[in-house]
């Protein structure tokens, strides 16, 4: 572990689970493992990690978030520790779980596009709205930020949870595109995040009071 100059946040989506294939919403209920091509694509992106100089590694509970950073830290030079937090879970879609987009859009109209403006409620249905989603994520950052500072902090995440950081956080660059291109969010997509006292300003200003 290094002290750097700054804090550096790479987020990294996980790879591609036989869910992910069939386009099926897992959310936290299903809890699938990488499929074959999803191992793949993970190996695929090891030269890519290991230029980032990862100082720590953090997942959700979830096998395919576990998985990718298993194989990942498996590849460096030196392994890191891998940290789990329950707030990177994706999110939870209650009743609608391994339902299809065409389900989705038959019980909430538009759903794709209130997913895409960060404006879906799914606790109709049992599952999360997104102010749960973006409290227990902020919440999250803002303390890896703090215990990690001025560190290259690793996320492996989940569609939902970098969707909401790329939204209020558009800044957010991608150095790295997955395979899945029709995908704006694509398994195994690299994302670099500079901290600055101003973004620690404006995550806190996204926690609700």
């Amino acid at each position: 572990m290094h002290i750097r100059n700054q804090t550096t946040i790479y987020l990294i989506r996980h790879g591609e689970t036989p869910h992910n294939k069939k386009h099926i919403r897992q959310g936290i209920q299903i809890d699938d493992y990488l499929d074959s091509k999803g191992i793949m694509q993970v190996q695929s992106i090891l030269p890519v990690i290991q230029k980032l100089n990862l100082d720590v590694l953090f997942t959700s509970y979830l096998h395919r978030g576990e998985e990718t950073a298993v194989i990942i830290n498996r590849a460096l030079s030196e392994p890191i520790s891998i940290i789990f937090d329950h707030r990177l879970r994706e999110r939870d879609f209650g009743s609608l779980t391994g339902k299809s987009q065409e389900y989705f859009e038959k019980m909430i109209p538009g759903s794709r596009e209130l997913d895409q403006m960060q404006a879906y409620d799914y606790r109709p249905f049992g599952g999360e709205s997104v102010d749960d989603v973006r409290e227990r994520t902020i919440g999250c950052i803002l303390d890896m930020i703090y215990n990690y500072s001025h560190q290259n902090i690793g996320i492996i995440g989940h569609n939902g949870v970098l969707r909401i950081l790329l939204f209020h956080f558009p800044e957010i660059i991608r150095i790295y595109r997955g395979f899945e291109t029709e995908k704006d969010i694509a398994n195994t997509d690299i994302y670099e995040w500079t901290i600055t006292e101003g973004k620690i300003a404006n995550l806190k200003s996204l926690l609700i009071r």
